[in-house]
């Protein structure tokens, strides 16, 4: 393929309708399949990523969507399939145009789908593919039983999740559609996924949940999906890339609904004027996001013994941009994750009336905003950019319980192995959560820039003990990071091989480590140190008790 520096020629701009009139300049051949005139790349996007398994897609076997024989888009794209299909796989290449669809479109075992590459990289606020492919919009009505779900949100699926392999999407402009690339029962899955060089926009799927007619709501009320959908979705039983990605901010197609029904926390019915439907409030990518082990800290923790499709590898997520008004940006679980040179933006002070769509939010609701959510070992999570901020609950005036930067919790989730955190800068803490053991992690060269008046967790919080339960904290290193308020916590128990060295405060506020783990504490810049031991909740309010 010619450098990215090199302009491809330009081919004409077409515009394509499914089930309509195919626009002129769209040249019909017959009885072949061939490629259309000029320069189309047919090698591997992602050659200096060096990563093998991305040679066995076959680039160079490559279709020309608008020279293949059909009546409309929709023939033409499964024609074209077909016949790669027929040759073990390779490329529908779809030149600079806009392409309209109906319908879903159904990714076939081998297939890639492939625009022209744009002149410039994912986190430049002009990205823009020239190859757009454009789903319906929603079109809201707040009447009856509302317009049918089933006339918009639409996406990229896959025909078999359990055996599609080598497939993916490539340098495509994606408007009103979302990708999910799923798995099937008990797990089962094809390998070898990717998700390159895409800009997707109001790519949020509807809430199953909403309307709840048994709680009165009315039939028109809609809601966007909350955990467990996202813009990218992908699930890989071996090796997967999504990178170089951009999900700005979707623009004009948010629907506000005024009397909105909702339950108060009193499970009373009251109607919202100003409720949205956020395009944005919605989890932007997630690869292999499941839940291992018990809810809530409760154990036990996933491994790959319990929960083998939890520790899957291959796995790599760098170089996006993704924009959140809500909820999730990044999400994975795996063994040995990459996770790099993310650009992460949330926008302030957005009023969330309702996390779920059914009930009035407050104080100790959670919508789930966090930039990244680890779950497994041995991931790495390097070079990443974020800016992360709570919403507003109902009242208006307190934020929502939530709002974390960098994210391994103990809720359906693993213990802590051989993990790394470096070179990371944000403005919401590190939050290695109760994790009921850590051996072996890496926390260097971040800059957490809190601000004074955030959640008052300290900027690297490293918790291997539970609310009632010490825990093992073993081979954590906390090096040469940079503090803007809050301070660092470790704790664990037994505990050793800790060290919190080379770390620098800045700021007014006194800055503290807080050190129950028997760390050696040695040069660090602007911190006072605090080795009282941990106390478990239930200790805690005894001591209170017996004051």
């Amino acid at each position: 393929m010619a450098r990215r520096s090199q302009a491809l020629p330009r081919i004409p701009r077409r515009d394509f309708i499914i089930g309509g009139t195919v626009a002129l300049g769209c040249l019909l051949v017959p009885d072949a399949l061939r490629a259309a005139p000029g320069i189309m790349p047919t090698s591997s996007p992602v050659t200096h990523l060096k990563l093998a398994w991305t040679d066995s897609i076959k680039w160079a076997n490559l279709v020309d969507i608008t020279q293949v024989p059909g009546q409309n888009l929709e023939d033409k794209l499964a024609a074209a399939q077909a016949a790669l299909a027929a040759k073990g796989g390779g490329v529908v290449y779809f030149p600079p145009g806009v392409y309209h669809f109906q319908a879903s479109i159904v990714l076939r075992d081998g297939v890639v789908l492939r625009g022209a590459p744009p002149d410039t990289k994912a986190h430049d606020e002009n990205y823009a593919p020239p190859s757009k492919l454009d789903f319906p919009k929603y079109e809201f009505k707040a009447e009856g039983d509302g317009t049918p779900l089933q006339t918009a949100f639409k996406g990229i699926h896959l025909e078999n999740p359990a055996r599609d392999s080598h497939c993916g999407l490539v340098d495509l402009d994606i408007n009103h559609g979302h990708i999910c690339f799923a798995e099937a029962e008990n797990h089962a899955c094809g390998c070898n996924r990717l998700v390159w060089g895409c800009r997707l926009r109001n790519a949020a799927v509807p809430n199953k949940d909403v309307p709840d007619l048994n709680i009165g709501q009315k039939p028109w009320q809609r809601y966007t999906a909350t955990w467990d959908r996202s813009a990218i979705q992908v699930w890989s039983a071996e090796n997967a890339l999504i990178a170089n990605n951009r999900l700005p901010k979707s623009g004009d197609d948010n629907f506000t609904m005024n009397g909105f029904l909702m339950q108060d926390r009193k499970r009373q019915l009251i109607s919202l004027d100003g409720v949205v439907f956020d395009y944005d409030n919605r989890a932007g990518i997630y690869l292999n996001h499941y839940g291992i082990g018990g809810p809530g800290g409760q154990g036990p923790d996933g491994t790959p013994e319990s929960h083998p499709y939890g520790f899957r590898k291959g796995l790599v997520i760098r170089d996006n941009y993704v924009f959140n008004s809500g909820r999730c940006a990044i999400g994975f679980c795996g063994e040995g994750v990459e996770v790099r040179n993310n650009l992460i933006r949330f926008a302030k002070d957005v009023w969330r009336p309702t996390v779920t769509g059914r009930h009035q939010s407050h104080g100790a609701s959670t919508n789930d905003n966090r930039a990244l959510e680890m779950r497994g070992w041995r991931w790495i999570v390097d070079g990443n950019d974020f800016q992360v901020y709570r919403n507003l609950c109902a009242d208006r005036i307190y934020p929502i319980n939530d709002g974390e930067g960098l994210m391994h919790e103990d809720h359906v989730n693993s213990t802590v192995q051989e993990s790394v955190l470096t070179n990371n800068r944000g403005n919401a803490y590190i939050s290695i959560y109760q994790v009921a053991g850590i051996d072996g992690l890496l926390i260097e060269g971040n800059e957490i820039r809190i601000d004074p008046q955030a959640s008052g967790e300290p900027a690297i919080h490293v918790t291997a003990n539970r609310t009632n339960q010490a825990f093992p904290c073993r081979n954590v290193r906390i090096i040469n990071n940079i503090v803007h308020h809050r301070g660092i916590l470790i704790n664990g128990s037994p505990a050793d091989g800790n060290l919190v060295k080379g770390n620098k405060a800045i700021g007014n506020t006194p800055q503290v480590i807080h050190n129950q783990a028997k760390a050696k504490v040695a040069a660090n810049e602007g911190f006072t140190v605090d080795e009282t031991p941990w106390m478990s909740a239930d200790d805690r309010r005894k001591l209170r008790e017996r004051k």
